[in-house]
């Protein structure tokens, strides 16, 4: 039970460091969209860098912080959820809930779109793919790639969030350090 809680600890400290590796991306897709707001409001452009091609910066942006942070997101608990049903029951009681639902649900699917999203990534490379506007931004892989990347660690999320439900639901003296997690899990924020 010790393995187990340790492999949910150095998983989630990695989807720590990979939040907080992008998370100044949120202060450079702010200076990208006031630039953009302005030039377009001034009615000039710097040669090359249009509205086009900023606005799908924008874009790419948008999606490397959401996948980026979406496994770390999944470990804090700061995704939408329906408590109406378990709000009072016991916290043993959530906790079966949401080992049962990562495994019946949250596992299977967001493993599924992450496998499926390889080939979407491979075929963009395949083909060159890039965006459809002349000016628009290439390569339209990599932002394909950084996506179903974030899928994955979405994945490795839910394996750490079980990993801790695994030990608080039966690993005896070591539930005590697995709880104050497990309340983060299923508790709503």
């Amino acid at each position: 039970m010790r393995s187990l809680l340790a492999v949910a600890d150095s998983v989630e400290g990695m989807l720590r460091r990979f939040a907080g590796w992008t998370s100044w991306l949120m202060i450079v897709l702010m200076v990208v969209i006031c630039f953009d707001v302005i030039t377009r409001k001034m009615g000039f452009q710097l040669p090359g860098l249009g509205s086009t091609r900023l606005q799908e910066l924008e874009w790419h942006l948008h999606t490397i912080l959401f996948s980026m942070w979406l496994g770390y997101c999944y470990i804090l608990n700061a995704h939408p959820r329906v408590d109406t049903i378990t709000a009072h029951r016991s916290l043993r009681t959530r906790a079966w809930i949401e080992l049962i639902g990562c495994v019946v649900f949250a596992l299977p699917y967001a493993g599924m779109v992450a496998w499926y999203g390889l080939g979407f990534v491979a075929t963009s490379y395949a083909t060159g793919e890039g965006s459809e506007a002349v000016i628009g931004i290439p390569q339209r892989w990599i932002i394909k790639f950084l996506f179903v990347f974030g899928l994955w660690l979405l994945v490795a999320a839910i394996v750490s969030v079980l990993l801790r439900l695994i030990v608080f639901l039966f690993g005896g003296p070591l539930s005590a350090r697995a709880r104050m997690n497990i309340e983060r899990v299923v508790d709503p924020i």
